[in-house]
């Protein structure tokens, strides 16, 4: 459950091996290494992953708000919202290896993403007609009505999504049956004129991500951040955070040297969702007696694609480390390839650590659904081997910060 975001600070030496002196290289050569690391990195992997979700954020509205317009709706409707909401939920999930920033800043991670999804309130708010009527008319400016905890994904995927299926026409002609809305009377209408609402709320933050980051922003979704809907663009320095990191070491610029910003790459990103995924997206519910835990409590628990979340969110931190968005290798300027060729001495163990922890995501996504069976001994060697990487990027981040 997303309520807290825990983010490590690297340890003074974790181990012996993590107090290695670096190779003998320059200062300035340093800086110009880590410097061009993050020159590839910042445009290759965040403008690109903010961008793509942008895109997808904005399909998704434009294919629910159709729905909404013609009051009934085909499985072929049903299905294209279904394959949308999944094409943005990857590149969300691929986005949380760089959560620090805008999405925290500005409280977009939680907006967005908070689960469980409190269906006895939205049963209640689905089911009364004033609110109803709001949402119809003003759309996302009326989603405060529902409350925090029926926005974002995890709301437009109740409505789409039940036991891993798409939903059905028949189901979303008729009146919704889920438990919590029993004697409610909540009609699929009144379900697809919430989810138009919640989906337009969810593209507003996915183009406030890409413009605060992004200053090459499509222009329209800029104005329409900025003057539109006064959402914030910029650090109080003026610069989006994209500018603010390539800008380090520069008057104005909230990073004071390379070897820092690298560190809080490696710290306030890459570990902070490792430590998240193991211990608890996976862990609340892997060690919590099968008779005991709540479903809900699981995130995509309606869609069943917990691991292919936590496999996105792990494929973030690659990406992160190689340099570019769907990266296999780190690219020649890149985090990886700086620790590796400048005689980091666990760099080897590290990209093993990774590929292992990617592996066990896939393992585990063999045997069936996380909610199907979260305390499967599949699910206990994710932990262990994502908490692996993230020792590994502590100490990575550790030996960079004492060039």
């Amino acid at each position: 459950m997303k309520t807290i975001r825990i983010i490590l600070v690297a340890a003074a030496c974790l181990a012996a091996a993590s107090c290695e002196k670096p190779s003998d290289v320059s200062e300035n050569a340093h800086d110009a290494q880590l410097k061009a690391a993050v020159e590839q990195y910042v445009p290759g992997v965040i403008y690109k992953i903010y961008g793509n979700l942008a895109d997808a954020s904005e399909q998704l509205y434009t294919k629910i708000a159709a729905m909404k317009e013609a009051g009934t709706y085909t499985q072929a409707q049903i299905d294209g919202v279904c394959t949308n909401f999944l094409e943005a939920r990857k590149w969300w999930e691929q986005s949380e290896a760089f959560l620090y920033g805008a999405a925290k800043t500005y409280g977009i991670d939680p907006h967005i993403d908070s689960w469980p999804l409190d269906k006895d309130k939205l049963a209640k708010s689905l089911s009364n007609a004033e609110t109803i009527a709001d949402l119809a008319q003003d759309g996302a400016g009326a989603v405060d009505e529902v409350g925090a905890a029926s926005l974002g994904f995890h709301g437009i995927e109740f409505i789409f999504f039940r036991e891993g299926k798409n939903r059905t026409a028949a189901a979303l002609n008729a009146e919704e049956d889920d438990e919590a809305f029993s004697g409610r009377h909540v009609t699929g209408k009144s379900e697809i004129i919430f989810a138009a609402a919640v989906a337009e709320d969810l593209r507003n933050y996915c183009f406030e991500l890409q413009a605060a980051w992004d200053p090459a922003c499509p222009e329209a979704r800029r104005t329409m951040v900025e003057d539109e809907l006064e959402l914030n663009t910029t650090m109080v320095n003026g610069l989006t955070y994209g500018e603010n990191l390539l800008k380090t070491g520069q008057a104005g610029s909230t990073y004071r040297g390379w070897p820092e910003a690298v560190s809080g790459i490696l710290v306030a990103g890459c570990s902070n969702i490792c430590n998240e995924v193991a211990n608890t997206k996976i862990g609340t519910a892997h060690y919590v007696s099968s008779s005991d835990y709540d479903p809900d409590y699981i995130e995509s628990p309606y869609s069943k694609k917990s691991y292919e979340d936590f496999k996105d969110n792990i494929l973030s931190i690659q990406y992160s480390l190689y340099g570019a968005q769907g990266a296999a290798a780190p690219l020649g300027n890149s985090i990886a390839s700086f620790l590796k060729n400048n005689g980091w001495g666990k760099a080897d163990a590290m990209q093993s650590a990774l590929v292992a922890a990617i592996k066990s995501l896939d393992d585990a996504m063999a045997k069936g659904a996380f909610v199907d069976n979260p305390s499967s001994a599949e699910a206990g060697v994710c932990i262990d081997r994502i908490n692996e990487l993230d020792a590994l990027l502590n100490e990575a981040a550790d030996w960079i910060s004492k060039l």
